[in-house]
């Protein structure tokens, strides 16, 4: 395998552990700070489970723009993107 060629496939595999490290460092730090103000007003799971919903929302947006763009980038120049005349 060439060197290219290998540093392209770790690039990948670093993309790919940067992106499950923050989907699951996203949902865990939005649960607990939804359990932390549970704790402070007293409203037992309510804000846990609705934080830890938008952390997997906001995760989820994230994870489209971000697929969406990088598809943008590959794709660009190709025949199927030019303009039709």
């Amino acid at each position: 395998m060439e060197l290219r060629e290998r540093r392209a496939l770790n690039q990948g595999f670093e993309r790919a552990l940067a992106q499950g490290l923050e989907i699951v460092a996203s949902v865990f730090v939005f649960g607990l700070l939804g359990w932390w103000l549970d704790r402070v007003f007293g409203t037992a799971p309510v804000l846990m489970i609705a934080f830890g919903l938008l952390g997997v929302f906001a995760v989820a947006v994230r994870s489209y723009l971000w697929y969406k763009a990088s598809m943008d980038q590959e794709e660009k120049g190709k025949p199927w993107k030019r303009p039709s005349r």
